[in-house]
């Protein structure tokens, strides 16, 4: 949780409106610069912005954008900036004078691919869409227009628009003094939880900071400008609720595991870059011992030639496996039937993982989890961006299936798979990070765990798989059979980010 306290600003002053309404006005000053300044002396990050002028009319005036650099100039805090905001340009302007991030609203429905455009080429990190809501209406034009959607459609709408990061104002308390909309915030974080939602609007005490513990950040406007609480409390509740948070969340049941997946090729384990110019790794039950040693939470085996022969070698595996280690394995690759399924698990294996057969014949993950259990069906599902969406490629990433992978991931839930194992064929073996982006929105549509694959580069790059994300598992290859990093690693750098990890 983090408190960002706001500057509204109309022809040069310092103002707050009640309910939005430019006819019940306050006024607090009419120098901006020095209320910043005096932000950022109380410990202050970050400064919401906001042209109220632009937002009354449209565009973005000259006196303003002096106003913005100077404040970037004369303070170190990041700066998030919105009214008025129309246009690439207006963006850009923004951005130039000073601005971290940019907050966009009535352009998210009335200009939606320009909306789409901005994120494309000024980055998701540096755009917040702003959702004003009254009575579950999302309002635009400085609220005086509806836009035609309520709050819960107008996430997954920008969702689709690759926006990762909300400002959510109650328009009936924003300027009351009288408090959140708690249980607004806490049903968004529990339909949406790989958005960062920054609350606004009514916020008042120390108390209600901890009141939206579930939120990423909170707005503050009124409350600090009447005095009526100071950016200390607030910032000491933030660091009170973090301390809480931090002591809970190791024994919460949620640990993030962290799995090594073994690709199998004949009797041996490889690894190469976007399913191709395969190295050898080394020998699949020893590197199972020395993963489980290291504190390896789960394994995962893959065969990768998944012939009618490597699935006779894949019962072998299965057996030895499960005489060398005492951790939950899952081995896939050529489980074209129940049996088959059946097979690997008696050899010794906790899951089976099925892949092309699955896309081919959807009733084989029904049959598979109705006859062995969806504790034990994981869907593996290996994507690749197309445009704007993600395909479904089979055969080991050789044949495109033409299926949506979004779609593929909600079917395959529906039919029983109980996990899901989604590999970016576009950054597999590169290094390159996780595609979050993919993984966030299958999140935010199916109920079951996600394991991320594909991609790992960097330490923080598992820890964007969990919080940008929403990843349930961080899987790797090549970080892990070539030393990169160790399991323990990657499990340090994922705790000292407060994700819960097993020990």
């Amino acid at each position: 949780m983090q408190v960002i306290p706001a500057i509204d600003v109309l022809d040069g002053r310092v103002v707050r409106l009640r309910q939005g309404d430019f006819d019940r006005v306050t006024t607090y000053g009419d120098d901006p610069l020095r209320i910043a300044q005096e932000y950022e002396k109380s410990q202050a990050k970050k400064l919401h912005l906001i042209n109220l002028s632009g937002a009354k009319k449209e565009g973005v005036d000259t006196d303003f954008l002096k106003l913005l650099r100077e404040i970037a100039n004369a303070t170190q805090m990041k700066l998030q900036v919105g009214g008025g905001i129309r246009t690439l340009k207006d963006i850009q302007t923004i951005l130039d004078a000073g601005a971290a991030k940019v907050v966009i609203g009535t352009m998210l429905f009335k200009k939606p691919a320009i909306a789409r455009a901005a994120v494309n080429l000024f980055g998701t990190d540096r755009v917040i869409a702003a959702l004003d809501v009254q009575a579950e209406e999302v309002r635009i034009l400085g609220w005086q227009q509806g836009s035609g959607f309520n709050i819960f459609d107008a996430c997954r709408f920008v969702q689709d628009l690759s926006i990762r990061e909300i400002l959510v104002t109650d328009i009936e308390r924003d300027g009351t003094g009288t408090g959140p909309n708690v249980l607004l915030y806490a049903e968004l974080r529990r339909q949406f939880p790989a958005l960062r939602i920054i609350a606004s609007g009514g916020v008042r005490s120390a108390e209600d900071i901890a009141a939206l513990r579930d939120c990423d950040a909170a707005v503050i406007g009124r409350a600090l400008l009447d005095g009526s609480v100071r950016f200390g409390e607030l910032a000491a509740m933030c660091q009170t609720i973090e301390n809480i948070t931090s002591k809970e969340r190791p024994s919460s049941g949620l640990a993030v595991r962290v799995i090594p997946c073994l690709d199998i090729m004949g009797e041996r384990v490889v690894k190469g870059t976007s399913f191709q110019n395969l190295r050898d790794a080394g020998d699949p039950v020893e590197l199972a011992k020395r993963y489980c040693e290291e504190g390896a939470d789960e394994l995962v085996f893959l065969d990768i030639t998944a012939s009618a022969e490597s699935r006779e070698t894949a019962y072998a595996l299965a057996e030895r496996v499960a005489d060398a280690v005492n951790i939950p394995f899952t081995i896939g690759g050529g489980i074209r039937s129940v049996d088959d399924a059946r097979r690997i698990l008696i050899a010794g294996a906790d899951k089976v993982s099925v892949n092309s057969a699955a896309v081919s014949d959807p009733s084989l993950l029904s049959a598979i989890a109705s006859e062995l259990g969806s504790a034990n069906t994981v869907c593996a599902i290996d994507a690749r961006r197309k445009g704007d969406r993600w395909t479904v490629l089979v055969r080991g990433g050789r044949d495109d299936a033409n299926i949506d992978a979004i779609k593929w991931a909600e079917e395959a839930v529906k039919r029983g798979a109980g996990e899901l194992l989604v590999t970016s064929f576009d950054r597999d073996g590169t290094g390159e990070g996780f595609d979050t982006e993919l993984l966030s929105q299958i999140k935010q549509r199916v109920s079951v765990p996600i394991i991320a694959s594909g991609g790992a580069g960097t330490l923080d790059s598992f820890i964007a798989a969990v919080h940008d994300g929403g990843a349930d598992a961080v899987l790797a290859a090549s970080v892990f059979h070539f030393g990169t990093f160790s399991i323990r690693d990657v499990k340090t750098a994922l705790a000292s980010a407060s994700i819960p990890i097993r020990l």
